[in-house]
């Protein structure tokens, strides 16, 4: 019979030790895991809570900002995810660790990541399980701290885990709209919101019966916020926009497909802003998604997602208004669409009817003079035009307002896409135009061909 301290009982008990430790290590890894969660709950629970306190008062036919939508769904870790897309089975991961179901969550991003393996944030959170389960994470932690790095699960999932996760928790209330949707018309089949501060895209369908959300998407924007200036500055300007013809010539660098947008439009170009290439378009090779701030100014939707918006919106005609907060509002508040400043819509009447009666000498007096860029309003154009008017050689079958958005800037500018049918072509053409209003007087300082 052996002695009760032989070797082989130290020994059994040296591995027994080993294995609890081991065993012990996984525990805290995978509790690292779900205190990022539960932290990145927190801040997005806070966010519910104080959103719903005040969504009787912000939401009774008043203006709401997008920093509380108002009524909050489902409790997070118990919330029902609409669609099988790989954003929707990560949050699903979070989910499962954070009721402690490790094995779900183990098996459930180990089949995200053979799906997607270009998505990093998945690899992330699939490599730091596989380190729990194999018993290594101490170990790569002393490499790392001899390196001067530390591994930090939490600091390396909060930003981008955080927006995933407030988009499931705070969305949009059934009720409400983004206020510029009110007044669009049926004509514009769809429009673009970009909450850059909530780094998602909104997608909204238009009709006869109004205007519905259609789906939304993370996105990733400059790696210096928003803004623009310069080029260069990696930037993402703010402002109304349009998406031009779509481009899949570069794949490797925009992805599955990418709209350029209209910037600088003249509102920039009239206040010195520069820059250009900034398009909305896919993740180039290699990455299902990237960082909130991480692009040289342009708006980066995932792969899939992009090529569904590309395959949606009308090229020329589809508004991208690009914010830093959207301001939502009861659809049952608004009996009509809220109505233009007073002054604006006697103006734009006043120029309507002059140019379908050819009144050269009225024409004059809604144009700002003196402006120098290639449009209809540019100085030896309007001459030209004006003197062709007032021989009536220039006559319209038609002239149809399309939609009237606001340029999102400090100064009030109203941008006007309307549609011309000429008495001597049967193609209708699109131009836009963009007032301003001066000592009280609006006036059109662009008026051109959409390109």
């Amino acid at each position: 019979m052996p002695a009760p301290n032989s070797d082989l009982d130290r020994l059994t008990e040296r591995l027994s030790v080993r294995r609890r430790r081991k065993e012990r290590r996984r525990q805290l890894l995978i509790a690292g895991l779900a205190t990022t969660l539960l932290s990145v709950i927190g801040t997005v629970g806070f966010v519910s809570a104080r959103a719903k306190f005040s969504a009787a008062d912000s939401l009774d036919g008043k203006v709401s900002s997008s920093a509380g939508h108002g009524q909050i769904g489902p409790d997070l870790l118990t919330a029902q995810l609409d669609g099988d897309t790989p954003e929707s089975q990560l949050i699903q991961v979070y989910q499962l660790l954070a009721k402690g179901e490790e094995g779900r969550a183990f098996a459930l991003v180990e089949h995200l990541v053979r799906r997607q393996p270009d998505f990093a944030l998945a690899q992330m959170v699939y490599g730091s399980l596989l380190l729990a389960r194999s018993g290594q994470g101490e170990a790569l932690e002393r490499q790392l701290a001899a390196s001067g790095k530390k591994l930090d699960p939490a600091t390396l999932l909060r930003t981008e885990a955080r927006l995933r996760l407030a988009a499931l928790v705070e969305r949009p209330p059934q009720d409400a709209l983004p206020e510029q949707m009110f007044g669009l018309s049926p004509s514009v089949r769809h429009a673009i919101m970009v909450d850059t501060s909530r780094a998602r895209l909104y997608l909204f369908e238009n009709s006869a019966n109004g205007v519905r959300l259609l789906r939304d998407s993370y996105i990733s924007i400059g790696k210096l916020g928003t803004g623009k200036l310069v080029e260069g500055d990696q930037r993402t300007p703010l402002g109304t926009y349009y998406v031009g013809p779509r481009r899949d010539e570069a794949a490797s660098r925009y992805g599955a497909a990418a709209l350029p947008l209209n910037y600088p439009n003249e509102i920039d170009r009239l206040a010195g802003r520069g820059g250009t290439s900034i398009w909305l378009h896919g993740e180039r090779s290699g990455n299902y998604a990237r960082s909130p701030q991480s692009t040289d100014g342009c708006i980066v939707l995932s792969n899939d997602e992009m090529r569904l918006l590309a395959e949606t919106v009308t090229p020329r005609e589809t508004p991208v208004l690009v914010m830093d907060k959207i301001r939502w509002v009861k659809k049952s508040s608004v009996s009509s669409p809220p109505a233009l400043d007073a002054g604006f819509e006697s103006a734009f009447e006043q120029w309507q009817q002059a140019r379908l009666r050819q009144d050269a000498a009225a024409l004059r007096q809604l144009y700002e003079p003196g402006l120098q860029r290639g449009s209809d309003s540019s100085s030896d154009k309007l001459a030209s035009n004006l003197a062709r008017m007032a021989k009536q050689e220039l006559p319209l079958q038609s002239l149809e307002r399309l939609s009237v958005l606001p340029g999102q800037h400090a100064e009030p500018v109203l941008i006007v896409t309307y549609r011309e049918l000429s008495a001597q072509d049967d193609r209708a053409r699109l131009k836009r135009q963009y007032w301003r209003a001066q000592n009280g007087q609006w006036k059109i300082f662009f008026d051109g061909i959409v390109g």
